[in-house]
């Protein structure tokens, strides 16, 4: 079991602040977030390489927040895999082992199963710059198993990797990391890693876990504005409004038509991905009316940044072509209810594997 409680590390400027996390053992965890976020910083303490200035780090029950690497029980593989260029395949994945004299017998043995698991057995005599990106991280990943870690830690494991490439590559290894029974924490800025890996999900801001959770429970139920906007929801926060002319939730001093049993007065969000809603005519009496300010042409469909007011931007999919430019009026129907600020939840998305 992992646990990682109110970590903070200094790297020249920047601070990771009071970051808490836990992982049980066997567990696959996805921390995810924009460049800059402090993703690789958290790994990078974690494995010893940056000084922790307060919090701990506890790895099956022990503490080891100030241990050397080498006495740890993590592994560590970088974004560069990080492989001597000068060594075999195999001289790679068994040179650590080599250092340390572990028994043969013992070695042979876990060299065998990783090499069979990860499909090296005819890489073996290659060097590094004989091999595509995905036979580097699996070389790199051979290597850093080869010790039988505790934890596993991956920064931007798929980055290398071509996107053809990336749902094969997700698939394999979460499978070998559930027949080994492998602990694992990765740092990723892409949700489908976090959909496809992540037995949890935490998702970081400016040196700061904001959230955690299941893919499902961070997508579905973002906590902040930044959250619902990395993993792609529309977050309307306003305040439910009744009047003679109907229901709204007014955000700001735009009044959006809502159907809600919420009293008048109440604190309320709206939440929604932008397949939820759909064009309509500007007619219809629950219509929010807009304007287009881009369109993204993403193949089957295409994704509209629609202004309801100056400062109030919206995110709605629509089949392709269509027919409504930069600068269109657009009217827009979103049949999803505001909830209590309290109680924020919406129906999830059905989504399929992605690249």
């Amino acid at each position: 079991m992992l646990w990682v409680e109110r970590l903070t590390v200094r790297a020249g400027e920047f601070t990771l602040r009071d970051v808490s996390l836990h992982l049980e053992a066997g567990e696959c965890g996805v921390v995810v977030g924009p460049s800059g976020a402090g993703k690789s910083t958290l790994l990078e303490a974690m494995a010893g390489l940056r000084e922790v200035e307060r919090g701990r780090i506890l790895l099956g029950g022990r503490d080891i927040t100030a241990l050397p690497p080498e006495k740890r029980g993590v592994a560590f593989v970088p974004q560069d895999y990080a492989l001597f260029p000068h060594l075999t395949v195999s001289g790679n994945i068994l040179l650590a082992p080599r250092l340390l004299r572990l028994p043969n017998a013992e070695v042979e043995k876990r060299f065998n199963l990783l090499c069979r698991l990860l499909g090296l057995h005819s890489l073996l005599s290659r060097r590094p710059n004989q091999l595509s990106g995905g036979e580097r991280q699996r070389v790199a990943l051979a290597r850093a198993l080869m010790l039988q870690p505790q934890l596993l830690l991956l920064d931007e494991p798929f980055a290398a990797l071509d996107p053809q490439m990336r749902p094969t590559v997700r698939r394999s290894l979460r499978q070998i990391f559930r027949t080994l029974r492998q602990t694992v924490l990765m740092v990723t800025h892409d949700l489908w890693d976090a959909a496809m890996m992540g037995d949890r999900v935490f998702v970081m801001e400016n040196g700061r876990l904001v959230q955690s959770g299941s893919f499902k429970e961070v997508t579905t139920n973002p906590q902040c504005q930044f959250v619902a906007e990395f993993v792609g929801l529309n977050r309307l926060v306003g305040t439910i409004v009744k009047n003679e002319r109907g229901v709204f939730l007014q955000v700001g001093t735009t009044l959006l038509p809502v159907e809600t049993e919420l009293p008048d007065g109440t604190p309320a969000t709206l939440q929604f991905f932008p397949s939820q809603a759909h064009l309509t005519n500007e007619e219809h009496p629950m219509a929010w009316r807009g304007q287009v300010e881009e369109a993204i042409y993403l193949g089957e469909r295409e994704q509209l940044l629609v202004a309801l007011a100056e400062e109030l931007m919206v995110r709605v999919d629509v089949p392709a072509p269509c027919p409504y430019g930069i600068g269109a009026p657009v009217a827009l129907l979103v049949p999803v209810a505001p909830q209590p600020l309290d109680a924020l939840t919406i129906a999830p998305e059905a989504k399929g594997e992605g690249g």
